[in-house]
């Protein structure tokens, strides 16, 4: 392999990443945002980096091996921002050294509340709405919103979406040779379900 190899990924995950932010800026209804759309976004940002840091560690291999390494970060980036977007919900603030609620905070809608919002009563689907329009949302507004979310089976959904993504990038390492280093990439895939921050 070459530099033409290595710039020809860099390429496209700098093209898909610049994708996933403009979509991200234009998306201006955050209650209709759906499931398909979340999933183009993160495969677009965070899986697409994953996936080419992958990639390019599997240049010298044969193309079913180096394809299988792409797809391997594709599913762990996905995971790993799914597990990221549910802490949000459920860890405390001195474990990950943000904000909970900081999505929120941020009126950015992510796959538990996606899951959550059709399920939802008017009356807090309301909660939501009044929270995506208030530009300083209140920690009690944002709690309310979190407890809907859990009731409504969003936190338990995107688990079970983590866990099916890394189940799937474990069957991604099938297609390599025994080796230190694809035992290294499945523990990797143990941290992201495990991590705390």
């Amino acid at each position: 392999f070459g530099s033409l190899d290595i710039l020809e990924v860099l390429a496209r995950v700098t093209n898909e990443m610049t994708i996933g932010e403009m979509r991200q800026l234009l998306a201006h209804d955050p209650l209709s945002f759906t499931e398909d759309q979340y999933d183009l976004l993160i495969r677009a940002k965070t899986a697409s980096l994953l996936s080419g840091a992958c990639e390019v560690g599997g240049l010298n291999a044969p193309a079913p091996q180096r394809a299988a390494l792409a797809r391997f970060g594709e599913r762990l980036g996905m995971a790993f921002q799914i597990v990221d977007d549910l802490l949000d919900y459920t860890a405390l603030s001195e474990d990950t050294g943000k904000p909970s609620g900081l999505d929120l905070r941020e009126h950015k809608v992510t796959l538990p509340l996606i899951h959550a919002l059709p399920r939802m009563s008017a009356g807090e689907r309301k909660l939501v709405s009044d929270l995506m329009a208030d530009p300083e949302p209140d920690d009690a507004s944002i709690a309310a919103v979190v407890a809907a979310t859990a009731r409504h089976g969003g936190l338990d959904y995107a688990r079970e979406r983590a866990h099916q993504l890394i189940a799937e990038a474990d069957d991604e390492l099938q297609a390599l040779p025994q080796s230190p280093a694809r035992e290294g990439l499945r523990a990797s895939l143990g941290y992201i379900v495990e991590r705390r921050r």
